[in-house]
């Protein structure tokens, strides 16, 4: 390592070493790495609460680590490598792709509006056309549910469709924040696991009743009304 090359070089070429030299470093793999992913996302989420400067400039760190740690990984594959250079070019393509205005010279005359639908119809173009593609079916499941409310609401999914139990979950009732039995051992509580799986069958309804819709030549192309909506979700929020 040069002390001229800048600090996220040096760090890339650090890692790349520890990667290969580390007893435990080398044995790690993507899965291994996960639960530390997501405890560095939550360490940040808790720094930006917390209005640290430092503190969130540490927790950026460590959450950059976790990124050079994945993609040491990737590149060591034997039919497929790729590293950090080639994750930044993947992101400034779909960048490029969903929002080329910032590749043009000037300020884009679009509003926050106009930017979402702009996104929204690149995506639908990369050929994401279900209305739950792309949600990370790991997120902690209160995080899971309001993803799930928010893309139900946005198809025009109407509040009565929705059952009480997932777009008001009794937090007492569930225990989400766990009763004690997950603690430490890297795994969710009974209760939050019971929330989560109540999301993911109501999520399968959706996507069962969007592909009937999709199929009939009664309610037209998507985005489709409440009724329709209703004619096959049915109100479920008693």
């Amino acid at each position: 390592m040069s002390d001229e090359q800048r600090p996220l070089e040096r760090a890339v070429e650090l890692f790349a070493r520890i990667r290969r030299e580390g007893e435990w470093e080398s044995a790690q793999t993507h899965a291994s790495l996960i639960p530390y992913l997501i405890e560095e996302s939550f360490e940040l989420a808790d720094a930006v609460a917390d209005g640290d400067r430092e503190e969130l400039r540490s927790e950026l760190g460590d959450l950059l680590l976790q990124v050079l740690f994945h993609t040491a990984i990737t590149a060591e594959h034997d039919t497929d490598p790729f590293d950090i250079d080639d994750v930044a070019q993947a992101m400034l393509d779909k960048l490029r792709r969903r929002a080329p205005y910032w590749f043009e010279d000037g300020p884009p005359q679009l509003d926050a509006a106009e930017q979402d639908r702009l996104w929204e119809r690149a995506k639908a173009s990369e050929g994401r056309r279900g209305l739950f593609d792309g949600i990370a079916w790991n997120l902690p499941a209160l995080a899971l549910g309001d993803k799930v409310l928010a893309r139900c609401a946005k198809a025009g999914i109407p509040g009565d469709c929705v059952p009480r139990e997932i777009a008001t979950p009794d937090v007492m009732g569930y225990e989400i924040f766990g009763s004690g039995t997950g603690e430490g051992t890297g795994h969710e509580s009974g209760s939050e696991n019971a929330y989560r799986q109540a999301v993911r069958r109501f999520a399968r309804r959706v996507e069962a009743a969007e592909e009937r819709l999709h199929n009939s030549d009664d309610v037209g192309r998507a985005p489709f009304p409440a009724e329709a909506w209703r004619s096959v979700l049915g109100d479920t929020s008693g």
